[in-house]
């Protein structure tokens, strides 16, 4: 920025003090510790997907939640966890070939719409909102990725069964996914008790990751 300045000729004594000032602040307000302890949990988020679980017991919707809720850009709090997906599939993609499916879109639209849960929590953060956002959450996933006109009617991509474009068919394509709910359920309010409530513990214990 100083350079800049020195080249339109505009670089006097205020300018410099209103440029050290900013840059201070803004050094401030990011937090460097806050920062690193949100990219280990990001982390955690991708090592988790990769070792063994129950299915559709995953920490994707508890860092939505958590990312809406704790990131203050909300351009990041979205994209987080759609590259956190994006990598783990584009791995599992090199190591199986069954990380890229027609049905992403789908997927990864759930997520960007639940963040909005988190988002809303901003600032509002409480035992009682993090428990509801995260039954919301699993429950938005839920409706939107069993709904069966989302999918092809006359194929199967990945192993998705596909059902017929009709109220019978949504009725089967629910009920056909209804065992995996419970899993989805706990595995959302579990991580989302270790994401936000490990936070919570961490910030408590040190005040360097508090804001100003």
């Amino acid at each position: 920025i100083k350079v800049l300045l020195l080249l339109c000729g505009d670089l006097s004594v205020n300018s410099i003090h209103s440029i050290r000032s900013f840059t201070h602040s803004q050094l401030k307000k990011m937090n460097i510790y806050r920062i690193l302890t949100f990219v280990a949990i990001v982390l955690l988020a991708i090592i988790l997907r990769f070792l063994p679980h129950p299915y559709n017991f995953t920490p994707v919707i508890a860092l939505c939640l958590f990312g809406g809720a704790y990131f203050g850009n909300k351009l990041v709090a979205f994209l987080t966890p759609l590259v956190v997906m994006f990598l783990s599939d584009w791995l599992i993609q090199l190591s199986t070939g069954r990380g890229f499916y027609e049905e992403m879109w789908l997927i990864y639209g759930a997520f960007a719409l639940i963040t909005l849960l988190g988002v809303f929590m901003q600032n509002r953060v409480s035992a009682v909102r993090v428990l509801g956002s995260s039954i919301a959450g699993s429950l938005i996933f839920f409706l939107i990725t069993n709904f069966a006109l989302f999918y092809p009617e006359t194929s199967a991509t990945l192993g998705f069964v596909s059902y017929p474009h009709n109220l019978s068919g949504v009725i089967a394509s629910y009920t056909a996914g209804l065992p995996f709910l419970q899993n989805a359920l706990l595995g959302d309010i579990f991580y989302s008790v270790v994401f936000f409530g490990g936070f919570y513990w961490l910030e408590k214990r040190f005040s360097v990751l508090k804001l100003a």
